[in-house]
């Protein structure tokens, strides 16, 4: 029994078709009771999220980057309470395998009180940190549902610390792998199953182990819940509730998709990987929309290489989900549904769909550039629509992603994410606002952050800062939300290991502003500053003591060994060495010309901006001690710029004639395939 092919999963990702029996219960469900029961099982979801986040241990799952699934009895998606949409559509696919090979073999099967647990990326996962617990769901006998509980475990047993070893090649550096496997029968859990878990993800055993058990409660009390509606309404009319959502929501993606121009629309991201040095990679995509169909092509993205930056398509496609069903089919269900009006082209050998050898655990930073690539060729084909308002530049989805590794002042093995860097991305502008400072994670829209308090009570570190940096938020007519900075020093125990990883936003920012806005610009992703002088000026009043990464890495303002990194391997600090990161905002919308100059001095006031950037980007003149607003100043500079810009315009024929000479270093395009068409170069060879 070999893994599914990735042409099998992308089919896994569609519903399965209807039997006649199932359209005429589907029909037979009345108006009133469609509402009802839907969002029923909308609360169903919702209950099921807060048993499973109040038994997690991990910060993701304390964060809400989290789902609980509900799948019907062929593992179609039927609805999901989402902070991670990418879950939901990938959940369906190791369902969907378990029905078709283990259903009928005798040494598995599928029986109530089953638990079936997965995360390797071939059976339908993201990557390897990514777990899902799975439950079939059984009423008089008979296979109903299923239920799911899935988050990223912060340890998955790789050659480094945390989930995403950032030195892995092939999929053999990555640790735990497990195909579905059944782990508990008859509502008991397995001990041995258990116990190699724990012992192949040994640097924190007490969290996964914890989590795990979270996520079989969240999945359990949906099963619950749902045999509860069995026993009250029926088997047959679940079955009709299930297809006729999963219906509506195909039904009305077709018909927002017919609204929109038929077209081609094309668009290419670049973001840098994490190999020796970070390099550049791009994402490239056309999209076809003809009548209510839509086709995404992404002929022309970058060819595999040796680093971790990897994604199968179909994790490339859940991907897709958390801006399809945000922005664009934001009220329709979160079901399967939605879907099944696209078709993926993902050619082989790219870093989109590579061979199976390939490392994967940095799915989610490959990944970054199908988020932001979307809402650039969605806007050209939405902006003339009715759904103009939903138009969006893309939010800070490149940048890094901090770990914290070792063992803490209690003694207990740890290897956690710290949530603020995720969950205090800039959102990206939209056609009539801002984007919110800080909003949230582009993987998981409604996801919190850690409280300080709540960091240093599970970690070896104080924070010297956890704010929002100013200038990260691109500017236009409408600003992009702002992002977030951080600065650790190990506590209470002689050293602890920090990890960065992720990609983009060091060297490039894959997002990009739309109709004249900027994009956000890059950021140094790893600040380290090693043997410093903290610990002797904080006892003195705090003189010299960085309170922003501005301070540290701009004036230098402690004695030490400055290093300024992108993605930062496992690195051993101690007590007088600090860790600093910093992450980049949304995109901006519009001219900057164009901006409301209040608004202006609104961002400068907050601290979103600094002075030079709205003299300098904004052209908005004010008085440097009040803060206040010269208007006719403003105006006057403002025509100023506009002036400037058509002296320095250029003919498109110019300006192609010396872009098309140009090349970036070599270094840089190490990884990235032929300059500029990303060719593949040479075959890649993996042990």
């Amino acid at each position: 029994m070999a893994a599914p092919s990735w042409q099998e999963l992308l089919a896994w990702i569609y519903p399965v078709p209807p039997s006649p029996e199932e359209v005429e219960l589907a029909r037979a469900i009345k108006p009133g009771e469609y509402e009802i029961y839907t969002e029923k099982l909308n609360n169903i979801c919702l209950e099921a999220k807060e048993v499973f986040v109040r038994c997690g241990v991990a910060s993701t799952i304390l964060a809400g980057d989290n789902i609980v699934g509900l799948y019907s009895a062929d593992g179609d998606l039927v609805t999901a309470w989402c902070g991670t949409y990418l879950h939901a559509i990938t959940s369906q696919l190791p369902i969907k395998y378990i029905l078709k090979y283990y259903r009928d073999d005798p040494s598995v099967g599928i029986n109530e009180g089953d638990v079936f647990y997965v995360n390797d990326a071939l059976y339908g996962g993201i990557h390897n940190g990514d777990q899902i617990a799975i439950m079939p769901i059984f009423h008089e006998g008979e296979l109903i549902a299923w239920s799911c509980a899935a988050v990223h475990e912060p340890e998955s047993g790789g050659t480094d610390p945390g989930s995403f070893p950032v030195n892995a090649k092939s999929r053999y550096d990555e640790g735990l792998k497990l195909p579905p496997i059944k782990i508990g029968h008859d509502y008991q859990l397995h001990g041995d199953a258990l116990e190699m878990i724990a012992n192949m993800l040994g640097r924190a055993p007490r969290m996964s182990i914890l989590d795990l058990r979270a996520r079989v409660s969240g999945a359990d009390r949906m099963r619950l819940r749902i045999q509860e509606l069995a026993r009250d309404r029926g088997a047959e009319f679940l079955r009709g509730l299930f297809r006729k959502s999963i219906m509506d929501a195909e039904e009305g993606a077709r018909k927002r998709i017919r609204s929109w121009n038929d077209g081609v629309y094309q668009a290419v991201v670049f973001s840098d990987v994490y190999t020796a040095d970070p390099a550049l990679t791009r994402i490239f995509l056309t999209m076809y929309k003809k009548d209510d169909r839509l086709i995404f092509d992404f002929t022309g993205t970058s060819p595999e290489n040796l680093s971790y930056s990897h994604s199968t398509a179909a994790a490339a496609v859940a991907h897709a989900a958390t801006y399809i069903y945000a922005y664009p089919f934001w009220d329709l269900p979160i079901s399967c549904g939605t879907f099944a009006p696209f078709e993926w082209v993902f050619p082989e050998g790219t870093v989109l769909n590579p061979t199976p050898t390939a490392a994967v655990s940095n799915s989610v930073g490959i990944d970054a550039g199908v988020m932001t690539v979307l809402p650039i060729v969605f806007s050209k084909m939405m902006f003339s629509s009715e759904e103009r308002p939903l138009v969006n530049a893309s939010s800070g989805a490149c940048g890094p992603y901090p770990l914290v590794s070792g063992v803490n002042q209690w003694g207990v093995p740890i290897a956690d994410l710290h949530s603020f860097m995720m969950n205090s991305m800039g959102q990206g502008a939209r056609s009539d606002k801002d984007g919110m400072d800080n909003y949230g994670f582009v993987w998981c829209h409604p996801g919190r952050f850690t409280d300080v308090e709540e960091a240093e009570n599970e970690w070896p570190v104080f924070h010297l800062s956890q704010r929002t940096l100013p200038d990260t938020g691109g500017p236009g007519k409408y600003r992009g939300g702002a992002g977030s900075e951080l600065m650790l020093v190990p506590h209470h125990v002689p050293y602890v290991v920090f990890i960065t990883f992720g990609s983009g936003g060091s060297v490039a920012n894959a997002s990009q502003g739309l109709f004249g806005g900027y994009p956000a610009p890059a950021v140094a992703s790893s600040v380290l500053v090693k043997n410093t002088d903290l610990r002797r000026r904080m006892p003195a009043g705090g003189q010299g003591v960085p309170a922003t990464i501005r301070d540290l890495a701009g004036q230098k303002s402690l004695k030490g060994e400055y290093e300024f990194r992108g993605p930062l391997p496992p690195t051993v600090c101690g007590q007088d060495d600090i860790y600093a990161s910093a992450r980049g905002g949304g995109a901006g919308y519009g001219d900057v010309l164009e901006r409301d100059p209040r608004l202006v001095i609104e961002d400068l006031r907050k601290g979103i901006i600094t002075p030079q950037a709205a003299r300098e980007v904004y052209h908005v003149i004010f008085d440097p001690d009040s803060l206040t607003l010269d208007p006719e100043a403003t105006e006057c500079a403002r025509q100023q710029e506009r002036e400037n810009r058509l002296r320095r315009g250029r003919t498109y024929d110019d300006f192609m004639a010396e872009w098309l000479q140009k090349r970036p270093k070599e270094e840089i395009i190490q990884v990235y395939g032929t300059w500029p068409d990303a060719k593949p170069v040479a075959p890649v060879i993996r042990l």
